[in-house]
C-alpha cells in the first residue's frame, strides 16, 4: 500500500471518527440534561410538593448519586474518544508530506525506473506537460553493485 493511500485511509478513517463521536457526545450531552432535568423534578416533587421522600422509585439522594455516576460515565467516554481521535490524527501527522519540487517555477512530478531504486547513476531527463508542470524521468545508467562492486 504506498503512503498517499494509507494517507487517505488514515483521513477516513478521521472523518468517520469526528462524525460517531460528535454523533456519541450530542446524544451523551442530551442524556445528561435530561437527567439533571429529572433530579429537578424529583426534588422540587419530594421538596415542594410533598409527594413523599422515594415517590420516584428512589430517594432524591438515590437519584443523585445515579445520574452521577452516569454523568461521569459520560465524561470518561468522552475522554477515551478524545484520545483515540488524537491518536488517529498523531498518525496522520508522522506520515510526512510529499515535498513539492518546483524548477523553474515550475511542479516537477518525478518518475523513476526502477522505482524506488536508490544509488547508482541516473539520467535526469526533464519534459515540460504544460504552463505549470514539468516532467523529470530519472532512468538508472549505472547500477551500484558495478559502481562500488559486490560486498
Amino acid at each position: 500500500m504506498t503512503e498517499i493511500e494509507v494517507k487517505t485511509q488514515l483521513h477516513e478513517q478521521e472523518n468517520k471518527l469526528v462524525e460517531r463521536y460528535s454523533r456519541f457526545s450530542k446524544i451523551f450531552l442530551l442524556l445528561g440534561f435530561i437527567l439533571v432535568f429529572w433530579a429537578i423534578i424529583v426534588f422540587l416533587g419530594a421538596r415542594v410538593l410533598n409527594y413523599g421522600y422515594d415517590w420516584a422509585g428512589l430517594s432524591v439522594q438515590d437519584w443523585i448519586i445515579v445520574i452521577s455516576t452516569v454523568i461521569i460515565i459520560f465524561i470518561l467516554l468522552i475522554i477515551i474518544f478524545y484520545i483515540h481521535y488524537v491518536s488517529v490524527k498523531k498518525k496522520i501527522v508522522e506520515i510526512k508530506p510529499p515535498k513539492i519540487e518546483v524548477y523553474a517555477g515550475k511542479k516537477v512530478h518525478v518518475f523513476t525506473h526502477p522505482e524506488k531504486m536508490e544509488g547508482g547513476i541516473f539520467s535526469k531527463t526533464y519534459i515540460e506537460i504544460d504552463d505549470e508542470n514539468i516532467l523529470r524521468l530519472r532512468d538508472l545508467m549505472l547500477p551500484p553493485e558495478k559502481l562500488w562492486g559486490k560486498k
